[in-house]
């Protein structure tokens, strides 16, 4: 991959429907336009989600680990830098850095991708054209995660969501901002996160009722709360975060 296609950057006004009480963008905003530019990259290097679609394959978030020294505030203007990091030959990498408008980094963030079989729901190993054009040479904005994040033990609080149509995205599943948003709602009013790193586990459909646990365990830091999303027919266990 030559050099002027690894990196792509877009630029973002942060809207009204992006912002919080406070006037700042909130974390399931930012989240959302990661994703944005993540697909429209990926799309100009010809290995987007449609690009996939045409062999029964599709782009799936495994992980994301995204820490804002900074939120951008109601209409400030935001370039976001992107740029595929590597793989493993399961999951692909994937850097961003989010930048105010004197190009002073406010936040970085790490995301970890999967290919989904459309047939069996299953991952995919990441063809070898893909593999080719990304570089396995670059430097990560945040350390890879490889340890087992920590299990939710001590729950302080429970809140339930019924899956609407409206929360499925185009994989016809429950949309990894939305899966945030509902980890994050049991936070009281006043806590303010600035660093998320979840991981995604199992899909969530139409009509699942999704029961949003939070909590702290005993061996992360103090400030730290833990949050896990279980599908309520089977308690199946959807996806676990970490907060800080």
């Amino acid at each position: 991959m030559s050099e002027e296609n690894i990196f792509f950057e877009e630029q973002f006004k942060i809207r009204a429907s992006e912002i919080g009480p406070n006037q700042k963008a909130t974390l399931p905003a930012i989240c959302n336009l990661l994703q944005e530019i993540a697909g429209n990259h990926a799309r100009q290097l010809s290995f987007d989600i449609t690009d996939l679609r045409k062999e029964q394959l599709t782009w799936v978030l495994h992980q994301l680990h995204v820490k804002i020294d900074r939120f951008p505030e109601w209409r400030e203007t935001v370039t976001i830098k992107t740029w595929p990091s590597g793989g493993d030959g399961i999951r692909a990498y994937r850097d961003f850095l989010i930048l105010d408008e004197k190009k002073h980094v406010i936040g970085s963030s790490l995301s970890y991708w999967l290919i989904l079989d459309l047939t069996s729901r299953r991952p995919h190993r990441i063809p070898k054209k893909i593999l080719d054009r990304v570089p396995d040479d670059t430097e990560h904005v945040l350390p890879i995660t490889k340890e087992k994040f920590p299990e939710l033990h001590d729950i302080h609080a429970t809140r339930q969501f019924n899956v609407r149509k409206t929360d499925l995205d185009l994989n016809n599943h429950v949309n990894n901002v939305r899966y945030i948003e509902w980890a994050l709602s049991n936070l009281a009013e006043e806590e303010n996160i600035s660093e998320i790193n979840i991981k995604f586990i199992a899909e969530s459909l139409f009509n699942d009722s999704v029961i949003a646990k939070s909590g702290v365990a005993e061996t992360v830091e103090d400030d730290a709360k833990i949050h896990e999303l279980v599908r309520k027919r089977d308690e199946k266990l959807l996806c676990r975060a970490i907060t800080k």
